[in-house]
């Protein structure tokens, strides 16, 4: 097990004591029923808990707002190289609270897109769409000039 299945499993662990602490014989049973529903669902445990993290993936994804660690694990560098960038002012932070740092999602998608390789289609694109507002200039001159 690595370090994030641990600690969701603690996580989980702590639920369930609370739950536990703070209900009936009656209301455990209920969610004993639950849960039965739920593998009969999906089948096995295993796979209940792969939809959850897809769920969770899908919750991520709608967030506005990251912390830091996210946005490491979003583009996949150290969260020392984030701070950097934020050093350097690369992104616009927010901190509600004075400490907590957080950064918008389309900063970062802008970000990311600032140095562009474009494929051999794209070059072509631009350069179809150039030509043709040079030749629509051309004809404009021309039929500007013939008028006079």
């Amino acid at each position: 097990m690595n370090r994030k299945e641990i600690d969701l499993l603690l996580s989980r662990m702590e639920g369930l004591k609370s739950f536990l602490e703070n209900k009936s014989l009656e209301s455990f049973q209920q969610e004993i029923l639950r849960v039965e529903n739920f593998l009969k669902r999906f089948g096995s445990l295993s796979e209940l808990l792969s939809h959850l993290e897809n769920v969770e993936k899908i919750a991520y994804l709608a967030k506005d707002f990251l912390s830091i660690d996210e946005v490491a694990a979003y583009l996949q560098v150290s969260k020392s190289y984030v701070y950097k960038l934020t050093m350097q002012k690369e992104f616009t932070v927010y901190k509600p609270n004075g400490k907590n740092i957080f950064i918008l999602r389309d900063d970062v998608n802008q970000w990311v897109k600032r140095n562009p390789s474009f494929s051999n289609q794209e070059i072509e694109r631009q350069a179809n769409i150039i030509a043709y507002a040079l030749e629509q200039k051309n004809r404009n001159k021309s039929t500007k000039g013939g008028k006079k």
